[in-house]
């Protein structure tokens, strides 16, 4: 018998019958609820905590590509600090997430002023350089030679310059704030200051664009980094460095972040995943009558063998197999080599009608099961294991059997 719960595979594999199950999705129902408890007060401050981090990230990242193209005129963000981890004291970290909120937010506001006045200059050396390079007059023989200078904008051209200039959001990506950047210095150079102010104008609507391509970018980047929160390994860092570098990027696979984050949470839970599906299906056959041998989950993940009986098996037990990293568990009767074997078909019965019982008990655990395949009952099969790896007592058996011999020899005439 084969079956498989929603968080994982599990298999069945027992005498006559062969029952094939997968289920759909990870950490479905209550078993996502179980393992992960993110509706009590310590998650809601671990997810403020983990967007904190998040918010703070491409801050930093947004702050240091201003400083390639603008360098000292561009401030360095500030540090988190020490983050508060997950067992935290829920007061002190509402506190810390608090203060830092307020610290991100007062960063933020100087980076973006920081950003209008350095663009601003950026785009009046442009002028300059543009007006160098037009053809100049041939010098008047004993008239010194006047230095070129940028004519000064109007006060409502400086005005609307650095409004437009302002208003663009530190993560609009390096080669289309040039680009914008580049169209405010030629509105400048028009002729007339009507024909510059439409030109910014214009300008400014190009800008809200970008800010809303920005904005929605980085509400998804945040939310994947969001759903990070807690996890630790490889594969996080490998989303996260990922999520970081899509800040920059104008038009990044976002789908595809998704799924990378999707996989390294996956990655990253599979251990406790595991640990909770043996868990989980030891607790269900304890709760409908089997007998399952020592230290059943730790043999079922480090040996990948783990045994099971009901009362009344003797010799006989079912066996619990598992293959690798698929979370898949078949279970099949067993019974040690040379064993007289008890009414089989009986037993095989038995094993199935208590599968029948497993199925909602694993489901009441939040293991979704879903049924793909069983054979029918009639044709038991029993595998003849070394008897040393018989894990159950086989002493009623073995006394039972030196009873009834005692008793043939009572019976034989002396």
């Amino acid at each position: 018998m084969f079956l498989a719960p929603a968080i994982v595979g599990v298999g069945l594999v027992a005498g006559a019958g062969f029952l094939a199950a997968r289920g759909v999705g990870v950490l479905a129902g209550a078993a996502g609820d179980r393992m992960a408890a993110r509706q009590t007060r310590g998650w809601a401050v671990a997810d403020r905590i983990a967007r904190i981090v998040a918010d703070h990230r491409l801050l930093q990242d947004q702050i240091q590509r201003g400083q390639a193209q603008f360098g000292a005129l561009i401030s360095a963000g500030p540090a988190l600090g020490e983050v508060p981890g997950t067992a935290l004291d829920l007061g002190r970290g509402e506190q810390w997430a608090g203060q830092a909120e307020a610290m991100l937010a007062a960063a933020e506001s100087r980076f973006r002023t920081e950003m209008a006045a350095a663009r601003t200059r950026w785009v009046m050396n442009e002028v300059a350089a543009a007006l160098d390079r037009l053809p100049k007059p041939a010098p008047v023989p004993g008239r010194p030679r006047a230095a070129a200078a940028a004519p000064a904008p109007s006060a409502r051209v400086a005005e609307s310059l650095q409004r437009v200039l302002g208003r663009m959001d530190g993560g609009v990506p390096p080669g289309q704030a040039k680009v914008l950047q580049k169209r405010a210095a030629d509105a400048l150079t028009a002729a007339t200051e009507t024909a510059r102010l439409r030109l910014l104008d214009d300008l400014r609507y190009s800008v809200d664009q970008a800010n809303e391509q920005v904005r929605r970018r980085q509400s998804t980047l945040r939310e994947l980094a969001a759903r990070l929160a807690g996890y630790t390994g490889p594969a996080v860092d490998g989303a996260l460095a990922a999520i970081s570098a899509a800040g920059a990027d104008p038009d990044p696979d976002l789908p595809g972040l998704s799924s990378l984050v999707e996989a390294a949470v996956a990655a990253t839970l599979a251990p406790m995943v595991r640990d909770y599906t043996r868990q989980a299906l030891r607790e269900s056959l304890e709760e409908i009558g089997c007998t399952v041998e020592e230290e059943f989950d730790t043999a079922l993940g480090v040996n990948g063998l783990a045994h099971l009986r009901r009362d009344g098996w003797e010799d006989l037990a079912v066996r619990v197999r598992s293959r690798g990293e698929e979370n898949a568990y078949y279970f099949n009767m067993v019974a040690p080599a040379g064993a007289v074997a008890d009414d089989v078909a009986a037993i095989e019965h038995q094993w199935c009608s208590a599968v029948d019982k497993l199925l909602p008990a694993l489901e009441a655990h939040g293991l979704q099961v879903t049924t793909t395949h069983r054979s029918e009952e009639g044709d038991p099969h029993v595998q003849n294991v070394d008897p040393a790896r018989f894990p159950f007592e086989r002493r009623r058996r073995d006394d039972r059997r030196r009873d009834q011999d005692q008793r043939r020899e009572r019976k034989l005439p002396r």
